[in-house]
């Protein structure tokens, strides 16, 4: 790697450069797909990264695609789906999504953000329709700050055809009583969601107009939510809401939840009273504004909980065990 930036950390170019190694190798041997990356032009030696970056060439020495793209869509655009390819987003790079402005449309992408605090990579929400709209199944959105610039976006991520598998890895939503998302992801119809994964997700707001960090009107099999931090003033559950949609192999673990709830029985992790939904809800810790009714998932359902603690108006967790056991066993 060249001196792209002094601000970028020796280990982070070590990585790029050993991930553009093996991943050249993988692709010259059918094993593995692409490495792209995305910096605007306007970043500090950018002329030289593109150099030190070249063209993906054809056998025969004819330029097929550029490495190096400004935005993240057009780096989806130049990826070739279910061949692994990786874009790689620079530290400190901002985008203003608008409804159209990104579509993670090509299968088995996988985007990841460099940087942490704020040089993390930023995408701004600056209008109530502004979305990315997720429409190709086994796509990885990593580490990225998700800010609203203005209140009420209806949501960040829209599953809008098959969008099976789709991991969100250490995705920060920020928002304020002002400029907020009413939530974070919407998923479209039954099944187009199967196995998708929420990790480290993190959301604080004041807003109580905040919906659950993910919102479904159908069914979805094999959803997955581990170790996110979700804390909201509103009177809905902190991870899912899907009613009464069949929610099949739940599976939902180390999660941390604190909501505006008065009445914790509708679900502070997960809201759904199916009684054909299933699968598990272990070790989480939640908080309500409710200091008797809460439960991490409606009692109808027939989702096994174990072992998650909740505290109540009346809890202040100045103890390490202080909280109720919620046990639907």
């Amino acid at each position: 790697m060249s001196n792209f930036s002094e601000g970028i950390a020796d280990d982070v170019k070590k990585q790029l450069k050993d991930a553009r190694f093996q991943t050249l190798q993988q692709h010259a041997a059918g094993k593995g797909g692409r490495v792209f990356y995305v910096l605007k032009t306007a970043a500090t030696n950018y002329t030289q990264f593109v150099a030190d970056h070249p063209d993906y060439k054809s056998g025969d020495g004819v330029v097929t695609t550029p490495a190096v793209y400004n935005t993240i869509d057009a780096a989806i655009g130049a990826c070739t789906a279910n061949q692994g390819d990786t874009i790689y987003v620079m530290p400190g790079h901002t985008e203003a999504i608008t409804s159209g402005s990104i579509a993670a449309d090509v299968a088995g992408v996988t985007i990841i953000g460099l940087g942490s605090g704020a040089m993390k990579p930023t995408l701004s929400f600056g209008v109530t329709s502004s979305k990315i709209n997720t429409t190709a199944a086994d796509c990885t959105f990593w580490n990225f700050r998700c800010t609203a610039a203005v209140g009420d976006v209806v949501t960040a991520f829209l599953h809008a055809t098959a969008a099976q598998n789709t991991r969100y890895l250490d995705i920060e939503f920020f928002a304020t009583s002002t400029f907020n998302f009413i939530n974070c992801y919407t998923l479209g119809a039954a099944n187009i969601s199967d196995g998708c994964r929420w990790e480290r997700n993190y959301l604080r707001t004041a807003d109580a107009g905040q919906l659950a960090l993910v919102i479904t009107g159908a069914a979805h099999n094999d959803l997955k939510f581990y170790n996110n931090y979700v804390v909201h003033a509103a009177t809905v559950a902190g991870l899912l809401t899907s009613d009464t949609h069949n929610l099949l192999g739940l599976d939902v673990r180390g999660n941390f939840v604190q909501t505006g709830q008065t009445d914790g029985s509708v679900g502070v992790l997960v809201s759904n009273s199916s009684t054909a939904s299933s699968g598990s809800i272990v070790d989480n810790d939640m908080k309500t504004a409710d200091a008797a009714a809460n439960v991490a998932i409606p009692i109808a359902s027939k989702v096994y909980a174990a072992r998650n603690y909740i505290a109540g108006a009346d809890e202040v967790g100045t103890v390490v065990s202080v909280g109720t056991l919620f046990d639907n066993t």
